[in-house]
């Protein structure tokens, strides 16, 4: 009779630890997800950000996933909260870390593009994707552009301008970026550095770019 106790028990434990995450998932973490999340958006759009095919991006069963979030509904709002947070953050340090050296800003900004070691286009180019077919993705989209743009405009006041000019320049320069990427051009490192003097001096009225 302890015999089949012992045997219930263990059965009925098999099937508790079953319905649980392993030890194995938790140590991932909830940032874990949120990048895996974030690669497949890049790489497969919203229909890669899947509880199932992110499990197997990082190897281990769906079960983790809800340790972290209670459905793929919410890490889709998480991930568009984590690239506005992430990616203005880049912008808002250019005009804090220079003393207000309007010049030394506006090269740190394009340094910012040209190096895309922290800026990352092709994470910003899926965010634009997503927003054509959400209007919740397209308003967070339209916000963090505004931003971005006003804190060119600091820049643009540190060099000198003022009002609708400093406004104008701004989105002039935000603008053709955008473009830049949107147009897929293709241009060696080497070779936007080259052309980086250039654009310095056409985008902020003849300042000395070099």
């Amino acid at each position: 009779m302890a015999s089949k106790t012992s045997s219930v028990k263990t059965s009925g434990a098999k099937k508790s630890a079953a319905r649980r995450p392993s030890r194995r998932e938790q140590p991932l973490g909830r940032q874990a997800w949120l990048e895996a999340a974030r690669r497949a958006l890049i790489e497969e759009g919203t229909a890669g950000v899947e509880v199932n095919k992110l499990a197997k991006r990082l190897g281990v069963s769906r079960g983790g996933f809800y340790w972290f979030f209670k459905s793929r509904q919410q890490l889709l709002e998480r991930l568009i909260a984590y690239w506005a947070e992430t990616s203005h953050e880049l912008f808002e340090r250019l005009p804090k870390s220079s003393a207000g050296d309007g010049l030394e800003e506006f090269r740190q900004l394009n340094r910012l593009w040209v190096d895309e070691t922290q800026y990352d286009p092709k994470w910003d180019g899926a965010v634009r994707d997503w927003a054509r077919t959400s209007a919740e993705v397209r308003a967070v989209v339209e916000a963090v552009d505004e931003k971005r743009i006003g804190v060119i405009e600091k820049i643009f006041v540190h060099l000198g301008f003022t009002g609708m000019d400093a406004h104008i320049r701004a989105r002039v320069t935000y603008y053709h970026q955008v473009g830049y990427y949107a147009l897929g051009v293709r241009e060696s490192r080497k070779r936007r550095l080259e052309l980086l003097p250039y654009y310095i001096r056409a985008l902020t009225g003849g300042r000395e770019g070099r």
